[in-house]
């Protein structure tokens, strides 16, 4: 699994230095592929969610919960970490903040 991890982080720093978004891009790289794999684990957890509902398993469902809830833990401690720097390079500062105030009127 650690070889996984290893070539999409690869994968994903390369890919935001051909995008053009080379500052700190092995650092961006490796929040991108936690993400990738955070959100995989979330819907997979999503999946065993439903099964154990279905079964009609609430303990299943509740384990199910509390996996997804630190895997979601997790992604959001990489994304709080990458989206300012995305916001920046991508000049989206203003645009999402003035989004959000719209959201919210």
């Amino acid at each position: 699994m650690a070889t996984r991890s290893y070539d999409a982080t690869d994968e994903l720093t390369d890919a935001l230095n051909k995008v053009a978004l080379a500052e700190d891009a092995s650092l961006m790289g490796m929040h991108l592929s936690e993400i990738e794999e955070e959100a995989t684990n979330v819907l997979d957890l999503i999946i065993a969610l439903r099964v154990a509902a279905r079964e009609g398993d609430a303990g299943a469902g509740q384990e199910a919960l509390a996996e997804i809830t630190v895997a979601l833990d997790h992604l959001v401690d990489h994304a709080r970490f990458l989206l300012p720097s995305l916001k920046v390079q991508l000049d989206l500062e203003d645009d999402s903040a003035a989004e959000l105030n719209a959201g919210n009127a």
